[in-house]
């Protein structure tokens, strides 16, 4: 029986340890992009203001337009060019943003 419960608690032991260890890299990858998310969220409100475009709903721009139009330079993530698609969407005056990066790695 001494067995069973060594087997049991090593188990418990592994199960939380992976469930740590998965929780980790799923919350790294929010902080990951955290300063290239500010970066863009800079441009994109300049861009904004500067062209009177703030959504009524909802619109999408991507770094390409925030480059094509002199608000972004080039887009890198740790020396990966990168490339972002931005949804800003009005919800009651309060503008929320949702990101869609994509860096190649090479």
């Amino acid at each position: 029986m001494n067995n069973k419960i060594i087997i049991l608690w090593g188990i418990i032991i592994f199960g939380l340890v992976i469930s740590i260890y998965t929780i980790g890299i799923s919350k790294s990858d929010n902080f990951r992009y955290k300063e290239l998310k500010e970066n863009l969220e800079l441009s994109i409100n300049k861009y904004l203001d500067d062209y009177d475009l703030w959504p009524a709903d909802s619109m999408s721009i991507t770094s390409d337009e925030l480059i094509e139009n002199d608000y972004l330079n080039e887009l890198f993530y740790e020396g990966s060019k990168c490339s972002a698609n931005v949804i800003v969407t009005n919800t009651d005056g309060k503008y929320k943003y949702e990101y869609d990066i994509n860096c190649v790695y090479e």
